[in-house]
């Protein structure tokens, strides 16, 4: 009786352990369900893959971090990030260099003609004394385009994908391609998983597609389970480097940068990397750079040549970084372009620009963005420069003015923000917004009054896919512009979304457009 009873009473000790927990739990789920917090959307989300391609034609506007003006974002015929076009016929006749990377190249916060690719691309083309050096033996200077193919968010994966979804090698391609190294790229290679490393450690293609966030249909109602998902993420976040190298994120790493660079010399081009001027080159990963026989170029070092007191400035207080944001400004951007210049003028032997020149180049370029001379003066010197850099952005007066008179134009939709129409731009206003209220983002689908004008990535959806993130105007207002041709209907509105895809829908309208001819 004695064994039973003992048995019995850490039965009875362990159901009531297991009750407890079980209440603990119980309550934990209702506590979050009453707390408003984004669990409460997650149970009801699917998991969306990353996209690695910007489409064409877009036009947005962006805020400085520092000083809160706005500035246009366009994307050129490439779905990259430059204010200019480049056609067959240019890129067939000149020297061609692609920089693939992150936030950090994509340069969003800034003016397209202050990101360090276009003062590059500038300097490159500069005029050269050819006597100066006898590597062109007599020929013509060669002509320069850089092409900025970065993606906010992306680590080695994406641009190693994008770079093989460009068309961009052989003899009319990228002669030279640049990737900028960010310490993040090392967990986004896992963590987006499209890439793993087979039982023999070769890289091997994931096919990603659409599913819940837990196979389990009751994990995935639960908010304990996001919580769960979290605290994990802060547990991973929280580990040390070495700790994320050892952990499978180095070897995946390795086998990305070595296909990288063969696909890249079987194009018949150069391949480097690039190091950002805030980032110590941590000895394994420069092994593997070094052990792969990549060549790479160190923005820290050439960035402490030109500023000895880089390498005494905390990255949060030098002088090339935003104040209120943690990427480089405008100044970290023509250092970077200086550093990369003189690497890129000694690779191809050109004759060399004396720092000087180098400063005095830089000074014309950037004087170029100035306001134009008023009417009446003489001729603009700087005309061919603007002719070079900013052509697209003449669109931006359209899209200004529809920010600044909406309602001039017809009201498509009235919810959360009414949606009006003017001139191809679509305006989104709520008056006496806050800025939270533009923190989500805005989804825009449209159906072609013909399927056949949607690019072919989007027929099987039968729709076009223009999401957006707002920023807003003073006005509370922000905008985007339709694409040209005819519309059957646009399905807009905003959304949650974190950084593993999971969203929830947080208004949506639609508007139908009436034929021409069209009672009604």
């Amino acid at each position: 009786m004695t064994v039973m009873s003992r048995a019995a009473g850490a039965l009875a000790n362990m159901a009531l352990v297991l009750a407890s927990c079980f209440t603990v739990l119980l309550l934990a789920e209702a506590a979050l369900r009453l707390i408003p917090y984004k669990y409460e959307h997650l149970v009801r989300s699917t998991w969306v893959t990353d996209v690695y391609q910007r489409d064409p034609g877009r036009r947005r506007m962006r805020w400085h971090p520092d000083t809160g003006e706005q500035h246009a974002y366009f994307l050129n015929n490439l779905g990259l990030r430059q204010h200019r076009d480049f056609t067959a016929a240019d890129l067939d006749s000149s020297v061609n260099i692609g920089f693939f990377g992150d936030s950090f190249t994509e340069n969003m916060e800034m003016a397209a003609e202050f990101s360090f690719t276009e003062p590059l691309d500038y300097l490159l083309n500069v005029e050269r004394d050819p006597s100066s050096l006898s590597s062109l033996e007599g020929r013509a200077q060669p002509r320069f385009n850089v092409l900025n193919f970065a993606h906010y968010g992306w680590g080695t994966a994406q641009s190693l994908l994008r770079y093989e979804a460009s068309g961009m090698g052989g003899t009319s391609g990228l002669d030279h391609v640049f990737y900028v190294f960010t310490w993040n790229d090392l967990n986004e290679n896992v963590t987006h998983g499209l890439f793993r490393l087979d039982e023999w450690g070769q890289l091997e293609r994931v096919e990603t597609g659409r599913g819940r966030a837990f196979s389990s249909a009751l994990l995935s109602k639960l908010h304990l389970s996001y919580l769960a998902l979290d605290v994990t993420k802060h547990f991973w976040g929280g580990v040390t480097q070495a700790g994320r190298l050892r952990s499978g994120a180095l070897p995946l790493f390795r086998q990305l940068l070595r296909r990288f660079k063969e696909a890249v010399e079987a194009d018949g081009a150069s391949f480097q990397l690039v190091w950002l001027p805030h980032l110590d080159m941590l000895r394994d990963v420069a092994s593997v750079v070094a052990e792969e026989g990549v060549e790479s170029v160190s923005l820290r070092d050439c960035f402490a040549e030109r500023d000895p007191a880089h390498l005494r400035t905390p990255w949060r207080h030098s002088p090339y970084r935003f104040k209120n944001d943690w990427h480089w400004n405008e100044a970290g951007n023509r250092l970077a372009a200086m550093c990369l210049h003189r690497f890129v003028e000694h690779e191809l032997a050109l004759p060399p620009l004396s720092e000087e020149a180098v400063e005095g180049a830089l000074r014309h370029y950037y004087s170029a963005f100035d306001a134009p001379p008023a009417a009446g003066q003489p001729a603009d010197p700087a005309a061919a420069i603007r002719a070079r850099y900013v052509p697209l952005s003449d669109g931006e007066a359209s899209l200004m003015q529809a920010l600044h008179a909406p309602r001039a134009g017809q009201r498509l939709v009235r919810s959360t923000f009414d949606v009006y129409l003017q001139d191809g731009w679509l305006s989104y206003v709520k008056p006496g917004c806050d800025r939270a209220d533009f923190d989500s983002i805005f989804f825009l689908h449209v159906v072609p009054a013909d399927v056949g004008d949607l690019p072919p990535d989007r027929v099987a959806h039968g729709f076009d896919n223009l999401d957006f993130w707002g920023y807003p105007h003073a006005s509370c207002t922000v905008g985007t512009r339709l694409p040209g041709y005819a519309m059957e209907r646009i399905r807009t509105g905003q959304y949650l979304g974190d950084g593993d895809g999971l969203h929830q829908v947080l208004w949506e309208a639609e508007h139908v457009f009436v034929p021409r001819g069209a009672d009604g």
